[in-house]
C-alpha cells in the first residue's frame, strides 16, 4: 500500500533529477530497498513517512548526478592529458622536420 501511493511521486521526483529514464527506475529501486531495510529508523514524530521517504530519493538521486559527473570529470582530465601529450610528440617532431630541413638547405649552400 505504501509503495502504491508513493511510487509515481518518488519515481517523478527522481526522474526530474536524473532525467535518464531506466537510471531513475534504478534508483527508485533502491530507495524502497533502502526505505524497507531502515524502516525501523522512521521516526513519525518528526514528520511523514512519504516526507521522509522523498527526502531519501532527493538525496540518492543528487548523490547518483554527482557521482556521475565526478567520474566524467576523472574521463576529460584523463583524456586532456593523453591528447596533449600526443600533440606534443606531433608537435616536436614537425619541428624536427622543419629544422632538419633548414640545416640541409643551409649545408647546400656551403658546397
Amino acid at each position: 500500500v505504501f509503495y502504491d501511493r508513493t511510487a509515481a511521486r518518488v519515481l517523478g521526483l527522481v526522474r526530474r533529477i536524473l532525467v535518464d529514464p531506466a537510471q531513475s527506475e534504478e534508483v527508485t529501486q533502491e530507495i524502497f530497498l533502502e526505505a524497507w531495510q531502515t524502516a525501523g529508523r522512521f521516526d513519525p514524530a518528526r514528520g511523514k513517512a512519504s516526507s521522509w521517504l522523498l527526502t531519501m530519493a532527493h538525496r540518492r538521486a543528487v548523490d547518483r548526478v554527482r557521482a556521475s559527473q565526478s567520474s566524467r570529470d576523472r574521463d576529460l582530465a584523463v583524456g586532456a592529458k593523453e591528447f596533449v601529450d600526443a600533440r606534443d610528440d606531433v608537435a616536436e617532431t614537425a619541428e624536427t622536420r622543419v629544422e632538419h630541413e633548414r640545416v640541409t638547405k643551409a649545408m647546400r649552400t656551403l658546397t
